[in-house]
């Protein structure tokens, strides 16, 4: 029998978990319920009372719904769980094949969900956590599909990539991205204004920017209170892509330059 090349990595995890186990027996008492829905757009999720949504890259629009739908719950449990150890949670979802996928930990018909699939119960064993997925009709699970079809166009802005280029070739790369999301983070590490699965912090204004050596471009309604933040913060190390001259007293700035 030939293995196939993609299934090397759990054959090698299978091999590593059977001569280190460390997991108890399920009991089935789930710490939280995450409902997740996606559509052509964006994900959607939603905890108790809590919500999140997000969009897709372009490069995600162009997937399967089928891959897209475990995405949407992968991002859904870093949203909700990411304070989360040793726990079980139910995941809610309406695509029957995204179900069977994170249950069984993959499968051999479909590398790509598998790849997904991985990534998931990888992050859920750092975690220490066990996931179950369980149907719910479409019909139940509105909250989740609002979420999916919301749009962000007070968030999802950002300065072009060659900009960008120019302006850490002159003055450095950056420690993280105060103003951003999992779309258009110019950093590795990014603080974001909403719920956002891969966020170090959600809401700049919540930290002290004190530490960061960052890059900020924030939206214009918030460039008063940014600016009084790095007063108020002493923020010695700041990439700010803005000429706002006539409110930056106090602030030493480089003067500008075109791109």
């Amino acid at each position: 029998m030939t293995i196939p090349p993609s299934l090397t990595p759990d054959l090698e995890w299978w091999t590593h978990a059977m001569r280190n186990p460390t997991s108890t027996i399920k009991l089935n008492k789930f710490k939280l319920e995450i409902y997740s829905d996606a559509s052509t757009t964006g994900w959607g999720a939603a905890c108790g009372e809590e919500r999140a949504s997000g969009m897709w890259t372009h490069i995600e629009r162009s997937c399967h719904i089928h891959y897209l739908e475990i995405l949407a719950a992968f991002f859904a449990l870093k949203t909700f769980a990411k304070a989360y150890r040793n726990c079980q949670i139910l995941l809610r979802i309406d695509n029957t094949t995204a179900i069977s996928y994170i249950n069984r930990m993959g499968g051999v018909q479909f590398p790509h969900l598998t790849n997904v699939t991985r990534k998931l119960w990888q992050w859920c064993e750092k975690q220490n956590i066990i996931v179950f997925a369980s149907y719910i009709r479409s019909s139940d699970n509105n909250i989740a599909d609002a979420e999916s079809r919301r749009v962000h166009p007070d968030i999802e802005w950002e300065l072009s990539d060659y900009a960008f280029q120019k302006i850490i070739k002159k003055f450095g790369i950056p420690d993280i991205d105060i103003f951003a999301s999992r779309i258009n983070k110019k950093c590795s590490k990014y603080i974001s204004w909403h719920r956002d699965p891969d966020a170090y912090v959600i809401d700049a204004f919540t930290i002290s920017w004190s530490a960061f050596y960052f890059y900020s471009f924030p939206p214009i309604a918030v460039i008063l209170k940014a600016l009084r933040k790095i007063i108020n913060d002493n923020a010695l190390k700041v990439l700010w892509w803005y000429h706002y001259g006539p409110h930056n007293h106090g602030i030493r700035y480089h003067e500008p330059f075109n791109i």
